[in-house]
């Protein structure tokens, strides 16, 4: 799919309905103030102007023009999308200072550990298996959202720019070798996703890593699709989102010829800053070496500040469940991104049919079936749930390796200062386990209160003699902290 092919503007059909012979009234309020409290989130009062707002049903359905008017207007504003389902046959594209609105709710997208009553009453629908969606036209925009849309088959991508520029999805995970921009204060509240997968790659298109190329042009899962990804060089907030187990029920050809269910949820769910800035094992991330931990000299934009991800709900079959990176103030611990109060629910049965159609699967494969994976310094990961599961491999006896409840490695990672980890339930599944994975250097970190299953581990694994782990403090967690032995504390 070419880069040009995924900006092109959407023609959209929609079901409408008058209330007493009138429209429904426009919401005027911040919703991220309206959940959060006046001040919480305070570049969030000002990111554009709430109450310049714009019904798209004023303008025919056309969002190119109901947004076009919201920017004369009044410089920023709301597109406001009243109940009703509306179908995309391309992306919408969102400009800067332009947040898109649906139908306002109070409802949560998580309830504990299980799934909440988020419903918005506003649908997008897009094409099954097209990766379509909301994507910002310009990727060093700013004031940018998404707010209470139920998203059946769409995407949220607010991208950075990289460069070269890019001009297919394999050159933005293969071919870049700087990152020009990212943008700023980006939205993403209260929308329920599901349904999102690429099913139709093109045959170059490595499906995952080098190794793994296929001239098939059938329906596959792209290894890389992602339900939320968003970037941004400060501030952004994700949260209320319910990442729902997929409603549609297509198939697809097993290597085998044996048809199966396609697993439109084996894909990566909420990703800040995290999946495109790591490249592909760190390929194209200026200073990056395989198996060698950097610091922010070298990987500057994985340190941006004011991410917050939280009270999100995300549902998986296999990738990633929350992907993030960020930095804070250089000094204080746990000023980074904020990942609170999440819940990752794996399917407990999930199969595994490979990277691509014509090659089986291996027992050595990995899906990454992770919960949490982390790059930058000084996150704060506190009062985070999860079920996570390993999946079976189609065709052996085997599960895929890694199955991470809360990871940090150097495949394509820094250095770690400075992280909180309080508080975190990763029991009832069949993985999870919370560790630095192998990391060159950790320092001033807390791993406090977390709980496991008994046959997990919470801690350091893979380290070696010469890694420097200095001034942890390890305590309160279920099994107790596994702390590396030998090493230049």
């Amino acid at each position: 799919m070419e880069e040009s092919a995924m900006m092109l503007l959407l023609t959209v059909a929609s079901s409408f309905a008058l209330i007493n012979g009138q429209k429904p009234s426009v919401p005027t309020d911040n919703p991220v103030a309206t959940r959060y409290g006046n001040g919480t989130y305070a570049w969030a009062d000002n990111m554009v102007n709430w109450t310049n707002v714009v019904n798209v049903e004023d303008y025919q359905q056309n969002f190119e023009k109901a947004q076009t008017a919201v920017l004369q207007m009044g410089g920023s504003g709301v597109v406001y999308f009243p109940a009703g389902t509306y179908k995309f046959s391309n992306n919408i594209t969102i400009a800067s200072n332009v947040v898109i609105r649906g139908v306002p709710t109070t409802d949560d997208a998580k309830n504990g550990k299980n799934e909440g009553n988020l419903a918005p009453k506003t649908v997008f629908q897009c094409p099954d298996k097209a990766h379509l969606g909301i994507f910002n036209v310009d990727p060093k925009g700013k004031n940018m959202g998404v707010v209470n849309i139920d998203l059946d088959g769409c995407a949220v991508m607010f991208w950075p720019t990289l460069g070269p520029n890019p001009v297919s999805f394999k050159s933005y995970w293969y071919g870049a070798t700087k990152v020009i921009g990212l943008g700023t204060n980006k939205l993403v509240l209260g929308n329920r996703v599901r349904n999102v997968n690429l099913g139709n790659p093109s045959p170059s298109i490595e499906m995952f890593g080098s190794n793994t190329s296929t001239t098939s042009s059938a329906v596959w899962p792209w290894s890389f699709s992602t339900a939320i990804a968003v970037y941004s060089d400060n501030n952004t907030l994700v949260a209320n989102n319910l990442l729902a187990k997929a409603t549609s029920t297509g198939t697809m050809k097993a290597f085998d010829g044996k048809t199966v269910p396609y697993p439109y949820d084996n894909r990566y769910g909420i990703d800040v800053n995290k999946v495109l800035l790591g490249g592909a094992f760190g390929k194209y991330v200026p200073g990056a070496s395989p198996g060698v931990c950097e610091d922010a000299t070298q990987f500057e934009w994985s340190f941006r500040r004011n991410l917050v991800i939280r009270d999100n709900y995300v549902y998986g079959n296999g990738r990633v469940g929350i992907s993030y990176s960020g930095g804070g103030d250089g000094k204080t611990k746990g000023s980074g991104t904020q990942v609170i109060n999440n819940h990752i629910e794996h399917n407990p049965n999930g199969v595994f049919y490979g990277f691509a159609p014509d090659k089986p699967p291996h027992g050595s494969d990995t899906n990454e079936n992770r919960g949490f994976d982390q790059d930058g310094i000084e996150n704060n990961v506190t009062g985070n749930t999860g079920h996570i599961y390993r999946q079976l491999v189609y065709g052996t006896k085997f599960e895929t390796v890694d199955g991470e409840g809360i990871l940090v490695q150097c495949s394509n990672g820094n250095n770690q200062y400075r992280n909180i980890w309080n508080g975190n339930d990763l029991t009832g599944g069949g993985s999870g386990y919370i560790a630095y994975y192998g990391v060159n250097k950790v320092e001033d970190c807390d791993i406090i209160g977390n709980t496991v299953n008994s046959d997990q581990q919470i801690g350091f694994l893979n380290m070696h003699p010469q890694d420097v782990v200095k001034d942890i403090t390890c305590k309160g967690n279920k099994p107790k902290c596994s702390m590396p032995k030998d090493n230049n504390n």
